[in-house]
This record gives C-alpha cells, sequence and structure tokens, in this order.
C-alpha cells in the first residue's frame, strides 16, 4: 500500500509506502472482520506518519539511476 508522502520522502516522490511499526503488525495480519475500521485506518496513519518522521535523504550520484553505469564505488558496505 502506498500513500501521500509525509516528511522527507515527500522530497523524493509524491507517494511513499505505508510504514507499520512492529506493535502494529499483528493487528494488520488479525485474520477476523474489523469491528471498527475507522480505528484501524487512524492506527495505521498514526504508525505510518511515526516511521516517516525517521526518514533522512542524502544526495546521490545520478549515476545509481543509469542501468548502464557499471561502478563499484556506487556501492557502499554498511
Amino acid at each position: 500500500m502506498t500513500r501521500e508522502a509525509r516528511d522527507a520522502s515527500g522530497e523524493v516522490h509524491d507517494r511513499m509506502p505505508v510504514f507499520l511499526e512492529h506493535d502494529v503488525w499483528d493487528e494488520w495480519l488479525h485474520p477476523e472482520k474489523l469491528e471498527d475500521p475507522k480505528a484501524m485506518v487512524a492506527m495505521i496513519d498514526a504508525s505510518s506518519q511515526a516511521i516517516a518522521a525517521t526518514v533522512t535523504t542524502h544526495l546521490v550520484s545520478r549515476a545509481v539511476n543509469n542501468v548502464r553505469t557499471v561502478d563499484p564505488a556506487l556501492i557502499r558496505s554498511i
């Protein structure tokens, strides 16, 4: 799922993935029918915004997006 971009993600693209914090996973994956879908949407929104606030960006070479460029220097070991 995607949503409108928030925080640093919005500097790169107008959409971003919906991020789920670990404590939301079980609720999201629960197989039973939702009793309150609006509460689930609010919980997912809050979770996604919390994680989006931690996303940071940094500049990279334009060669990173060029499939014709084979440059080992573009891959940085973490």
